[in-house]
């Protein structure tokens, strides 16, 4: 009886094992649109890298964040200019922003490391807050808001954004207190991020000249897909929203531009794959039923 349920046991497991097991998903990214921004989004001074892109999920606008204008400039998913909104308080070098329903989130660099580095400013006041008791981040960092909480990098320890590979996740209402921190297996920094909260996964663009666009898996770090596109990440911002990649290629006096990448979706592959995988199983499962047959199993 014994060696009857161990047959049965393997039988079920073997073919359970081969239709249950699957390979990381792979996304396909397709460019929609590439069109060049109104003037203002080139400011004639960039400072340091790099230049931010945020999205606003109150309102469903792309933020820029151009790190010397002390202003968020905001347009539609088609890059078509709606507004500006100043910044209080006169911050000195933004990099990055974010936003929900109430506030606007940015981080600043302002006195190096001897400044506070990340701020709300309310949409309706005006009035700024100083949101983490963080004094540390020598050029700022990169950041992302959605359903309430807060994503940013590590913090910077030089103007450069070549080493950081960190994202730390809290809640909104408790900035400072961490509540899981992931470390990405990329070793080419991050110039920008966007995160796809419904998959649990963060996109990134590299911090580099010829930088690529990676997904990774949030829970692990893991890396889930390369697209190697060429771009400017020393001057570019990246975000997402709603299965679309959105690439702000900053350029000092113009024009700057905005491509629209949409995620067509995923495939899912077997661990071991057909045709080679296959007949493998099939000759496997013709054994096994052979024995179950023979012990009178099924």
């Amino acid at each position: 009886m014994k060696k009857l349920s161990k047959i049965k046991i393997t039988l079920i497991a073997t073919v359970a094992a081969y239709f249950c097991t699957t390979t990381a998903n792979a996304a396909i990214i397709s460019l929609d649109s590439s069109v060049n921004l109104a003037p203002l989004f080139n400011s004639s001074n960039s400072n340091y890298h790099p230049q931010g892109l945020g999205f606003d999920t109150g309102t469903g606008e792309l933020l820029y964040m151009q790190q010397s204008e002390r202003r968020i400039d905001r347009s539609n998913t088609s890059g078509v200019f709606t507004g500006s909104t100043a910044l209080t308080n006169s911050p000195n070098h933004t990099t990055s922003v974010a936003a929900d329903a109430t506030n606007y989130y940015y981080s600043d660099f302002t006195a190096n490391t001897s400044g506070a580095d990340l701020f709300a400013q309310n949409k309706i006041s005006g009035v700024r807050t100083q949101i983490s008791s963080e004094i540390a981040a020598y050029g700022g960092y990169p950041i992302d808001v959605r359903d309430g909480k807060m994503y940013r990098t590590e913090i910077s320890t030089s103007y450069s954004w070549s080493n950081l590979s960190t994202i730390r996740i809290s809640d909104l209402g408790s900035i400072d207190s961490i509540d899981q921190t992931v470390t990405l297996s990329t070793t080419f920094g991050i110039g920008d991020f966007g995160i796809d909260a419904l998959n649990n996964e963060v996109w990134v663009l590299d911090y580099n000249a010829n930088a690529a666009i990676r997904r990774f898996d949030l829970s692990t770090g893991a890396l889930l897909d390369v697209f190697a596109l060429g771009l400017d990440g020393l001057d570019a911002g990246l975000t997402y929203a709603d299965g679309k990649l959105y690439v702000y290629d900053w350029v000092q006096n113009g024009p700057s531009t905005l491509s629209t990448y949409s995620v067509l979706g995923v495939t899912v592959t077997p661990a071991v794959p057909a045709p080679a995988g296959l007949p493998l199983m099939i000759s496997a499962m013709v054994v096994l039923f052979g024995l179950a047959k023979k012990y009178r199993v099924l």
